[in-house]
């Protein structure tokens, strides 16, 4: 069964061609990797899954629900969750604070009923900060629960949002580059907790990441981006390897040009 599924996306911006024809699948549980070079279109895709930009062709389809007209706000209520390039984090707040207002959809209670403190209320807030400290200590987050945001370092916040993302109880989960700006070691701890949590929270999860290893540990299925359109799909080890994708990140020609070049010289 397929949570998300997007159907030859193409969006252009004045003379760019930033997506054409792009069509992946997320299925039910999976971890999905998009990779591929800067300014391949990754981040571009996700807006347009997430509501953010709408394209000029195609469709988005998520849990069998074509969401292609509805706002970013729609598609989070629906069960979107996302973090972004640069974080997305209120850094005058707490972390727990951060994850208290990303919860704000769960909220059945009116304003006069929380200012005045009514017993539904204050139920209410008592599940969301249990629901809080729960995916806190699942990613070892918990002893920062109370420090203000603007003074953890990158690598943490990227953690952080992850979290913050998990509150709002998503069905999919898009991770922008969720290793940047981690050492090796968080990385590969990263990979582990992400296989935890999609057992945890019975998740979906599409991520964009450059870090070749994490894909490799937490990815079930690739799709590679190159120029705006998809240059490969396949298993995580058999992407890896392949001439296209390793010609596009090395920035050389790609295997299959040169050869089909060298056939029209030999022609002439």
């Amino acid at each position: 069964m397929s949570v998300l599924e997007t159907h030859d996306v193409a969006i252009r911006f004045g003379g760019l061609q930033a997506l054409s024809g792009v069509t992946l699948d997320v299925g039910e549980f999976e971890i999905v990797g998009l990779i591929g070079p800067n300014g391949a279109g990754k981040t571009t895709a996700f807006n347009c899954i997430t509501g953010f930009y709408r394209p000029q062709t195609g469709r988005i389809v998520f849990k069998g629900e074509d969401v292609s007209e509805l706002g970013p706000h729609v598609r989070s209520a629906r069960g979107m969750g996302r973090t972004f390039q640069n974080v997305g984090l209120v850094k005058t707040a707490s972390v727990l604070e951060n994850m208290l207002t990303a919860q704000h959809s769960n909220v059945s209670y009116g304003a006069v009923a929380g200012m005045l403190g009514s017993p539904s209320s204050i139920a209410t807030e008592r599940e969301l900060r249990a629901r809080a400290d729960a995916i806190l200590q699942l990613l070892h987050l918990d002893h920062l629960r109370d420090l203000p945001v603007r003074g953890l370092s990158y690598g943490t916040l990227k953690r952080v949002e992850i979290a913050t993302a998990l509150a709002t109880d998503p069905d999919l989960l898009l991770l922008d580059e969720p290793s940047s700006g981690m050492g090796p070691e968080e990385a590969h701890q990263l990979g582990d907790e992400l296989l935890a949590l999609r057992g945890e929270f019975e998740l979906s999860i599409l991520m964009i990441e450059h870090h070749v290893p994490l894909v490799l540990r937490a990815c079930d299925y690739v799709y590679v981006l190159n120029f705006g359109q998809l240059l490969t799909e396949g298993l995580p080890h058999d992407v890896r390897n392949h001439p296209e994708v390793v010609a596009a990140y090395l920035g050389e020609e790609a295997p299959l040009a040169e050869a089909e070049a060298e056939a029209a010289e030999a022609t002439r």
